[in-house]
């Protein structure tokens, strides 16, 4: 769901502080990242207003995504309460989005599982399918300009998991010098 991915872009600058200490050493490092609950339910916040179109020409309703609340890890997904609000057509409920992290070719992505909502006219539609996988990967990448050098900062992560209080990232640090322009 685009606000899982409109949370996940600032994802990059909640880690750097927590492993900016790491790049005084030598290069790559393991890292451990826990987010918190609270944290998650902060950036899907900050993520709302979020508007999607569903549907084509005469029959297209614009649904609105606000109010995220009743965060929930359970079995290895996130779950949590949005209000959802359409136009032209009549919408206003709260929906409940599952989410889960994947290992996909180049690492671990964001999906949503289910994304169910009640349209007039449309009937019980499930809109997973208008929100492509997240490519953890694409988000942890990060130039930085160290002692005059510009140098890549890749996070890699190897294992994700969720427990009922966070997310845990387990992750490996790679630092690339980039060539001067």
């Amino acid at each position: 769901m685009r606000i899982g991915i409109r949370a996940l872009t600032v994802l990059p600058w909640v880690l750097l502080p927590a492993v900016a200490t790491g790049l005084a050493a030598t290069g790559t490092e393991d890292v451990k990242v826990q987010i918190r609950r609270e944290a998650v339910l902060s950036l899907l916040t900050a993520a709302v207003p979020y508007k999607v179109e569903v549907g084509a020409s005469l029959l297209r309703e614009t649904l609105t995504f606000t109010e995220p609340k009743e965060l929930r890890f359970a079995e290895g997904k996130i779950t949590f309460a949005v209000r959802c609000q359409g136009s032209p057509f009549p919408v206003d409920q709260v929906i409940h989005p599952v989410f889960a992290f994947r290992r996909g070719t180049s690492g671990y992505q964001l999906v949503a599982d289910s994304l169910p909502v009640g349209i007039p006219g449309f009937g019980r539609v499930d809109l997973k399918d208008l929100f492509p996988p997240v490519e953890l990967q694409a988000l942890l990448r990060q130039a930085l300009n160290l002692s005059g050098r510009p140098t890549l900062l890749e996070v890699r992560v190897e294992q994700v998991e969720i427990s009922k209080y966070s997310i845990e990232l387990s992750a490996r640090l790679l630092l690339t010098p980039l060539a001067a322009r």
